[in-house]
């Protein structure tokens, strides 16, 4: 569970000032933003997966400095300290974190358009 004292990130503060009215995006905007969004994940997925098969590599022989090398370089990608792994999944986050930000002025739009037709509906034809 999120800790309610943690600091806000950038885009979680964004997500609340969204909420609060003081943050404003048209509707297409968002949506290319999002779509942006939706893509650029899509690549880091991607990227992640391939960083996984980097940890499993061969050619660097039988001796121990071989070895060691292998063992330095298949960290570097899964496991060890600033992985690419844990990197590329910082990214994701984020990213997610930026969608949640676009997908507030979509349910901003559609409120204020349910809002709209039932005042409209209530008021009858003239």
């Amino acid at each position: 569970m999120a800790d309610p004292e943690a600091p806000l990130t950038y885009w979680q503060a964004l997500a609340v000032a969204a909420d609060q009215g003081h943050l404003y995006l048209n509707p297409e905007a968002a949506a290319a933003c999002s779509s942006a969004c939706d893509a650029y994940i899509s690549n880091l997925r991607d990227s992640k997966a391939k960083a996984v098969g980097l940890a499993e590599i061969d050619g660097y022989g039988d001796f121990a400095s071989g070895q060691a090398l292998r063992k330095i370089f298949a960290e570097k990608a899964v496991g060890g300290k600033n992985n690419m792994v844990d990197v590329l999944q910082s990214h994701i986050d984020v990213v997610e974190e930026m969608k949640v930000v676009f997908g507030k002025f979509f349910a901003a739009t559609e409120a204020a358009d349910d809002t709209n037709a039932t005042d409209l509906q209530a008021q009858g034809p003239k």
